[in-house]
């Protein structure tokens, strides 16, 4: 195992905020705090995760080809060679880290340790690294990185998942491939074969940097559908022998923004949607799951847009490139939380230079109206391709990890 030595990193504490409540007059309501880790500074990767990868009970983060040692993050490891950002091509206007803009985390060969599974680049290959375990030996007895294992040829879509779309009680990488939106899976009997692709659509010849992705019931069948941002693709009976998903078109967006989401965000029994608009441009809406002569269809409720007036807080930025929703604040709902992605075309994106902020939405429900109140975390971080919530610390409360241009970063929730 390689140890790296850590750029020491910053740490920064937002005092606890207060708002009025909604709905309340004066009353006031007290909000959650975060304080700021920045552990690195370099650009190695869009996004980010954590998991326990030693099993010390400390959650450990992933970025790029590095995790960092928790709880305290002063020990960085390389577990594959890393390869510092590039451009595509001759002309191309913005550096990339061609092999990793996502992480995800799963035991890919189950033998109780956390593996690291990287998506790189829209088109590029995905590949899982096998933690070896026992990471109580020194350093240099370790192995210096970790064994790769080939998952697939390409994973396109600018915002793939990691979920359970199938119901077996196993997370599928959901993506596109070769034009088609499906889902990957390892193999059963050897874990360490290429997966398998099952496409859920056919003829559909999507460009690899398509954006919006997401899964959840939207017609409370029990079964998990496919939604992107030109509809919704609902799961049949049987997945045996890879039959096509019955297509619902809906323009959530014409280019589409990040993850989306299956949420009852207005408590009316069905699942409405959750998306940013555009990743490269303006806007964040959810749309609400209304039926039409029996049929499903949305009413699109905007949170934000271009201009400050069109969010009642008069709050406005551009480049929403990934999105979580999580409660943050311990009520029950579901809350968003999105930011700027930081130099996403090196500033040639509407809105590129202005401050890369991190936000979350409080989700609130009074007298029968759904509001998503905005709240600043950062303005000096943003987000990246992917953004990841979860307890880091184990207190908890919600935590964020983020990777992106500015380096890697990791947001600890303080309570009021």
């Amino acid at each position: 195992m390689k140890k790296i030595s850590v750029y020491p990193f910053h740490i920064s504490m937002r005092f606890t905020v207060f708002v009025l409540a909604l709905g309340f007059g004066a009353a006031q309501a007290e909000l959650p705090g975060f304080k700021k880790l920045h552990l690195l500074p370099s650009y190695w990767s869009e996004g980010a995760n954590f998991a326990d990868l030693d099993k010390d009970g400390h959650m450990d983060i992933i970025c790029g080809p590095h995790w960092f040692r928790g709880p305290e993050y002063k020990e960085r490891f390389e577990f594959y060679p890393g390869i510092g950002p590039r451009k595509r091509g001759r002309n191309d206007v913005s550096v990339y880290t061609l092999d990793n803009f996502f992480s995800f985390i799963h035991d890919c060969n189950g033998d109780g340790w956390p593996d690291i599974i990287t998506a790189g680049l829209p088109g590029t290959e995905a590949f899982w690294y096998e933690n070896p375990g026992d990471h109580s030996l020194p350093a240099k007895d370790l192995p210096s990185h970790w064994k790769r294992h080939f998952v697939l040829s390409s994973v396109d879509n600018e915002s793939p998942r990691f979920g359970d779309i199938t119901g077996d009680g196993q997370p599928e990488l959901i993506c596109m491939h070769q034009g088609e939106m499906g889902f990957a899976t390892p193999d059963k009997n050897d874990p360490t074969k290429p997966w398998e692709f099952h496409p859920a659509t056919s003829g559909g010849e999507w460009s690899r940097y398509v954006h919006g992705l997401g899964y959840g019931d939207l017609n409370k069948d029990g079964r998990t559908d496919l939604i992107m941002k030109d509809g919704w693709w609902e799961q049949p009976a049987s997945l045996e022998g890879d039959p096509i998903w019955k297509s619902h078109p809906y323009k959530f967006a014409n280019r589409g923004g990040s993850q989306m989401f299956a949420y009852d965000v207005d408590n009316d029994g069905d699942n409405d949607i959750v998306t940013s608009l555009n990743g490269h441009g303006w806007g964040l809406s959810w749309f609400e799951q209304v039926r039409s002569g029996g049929a499903i269809d949305f009413r699109e409720h905007l949170i934000m847009g271009e201009k400050p007036k069109e969010n009642p807080y008069g709050v406005a930025f551009s480049l929403l490139h990934a999105l979580s929703l999580v409660d943050i604040d311990g009520d029950g709902l579901k809350d968003i939380v999105t930011g700027k992605c930081y130099r996403a075309h090196d500033f040639h994106d509407p809105g590129g230079r202005e401050p890369p902020v991190l936000y979350w939405f409080k989700l609130t429900r009074q007298n029968g109206k759904v509001e998503f109140v905005p709240h600043l975390i950062d303005d000096d971080s943003g987000v990246g391709r992917q953004l990841v919530t979860g307890d880091i610390n184990g207190d908890g409360a919600v935590d964020m990890v983020i990777g992106n241009k500015k380096g890697t970063f990791v947001f600890l929730q303080t309570k009021p």
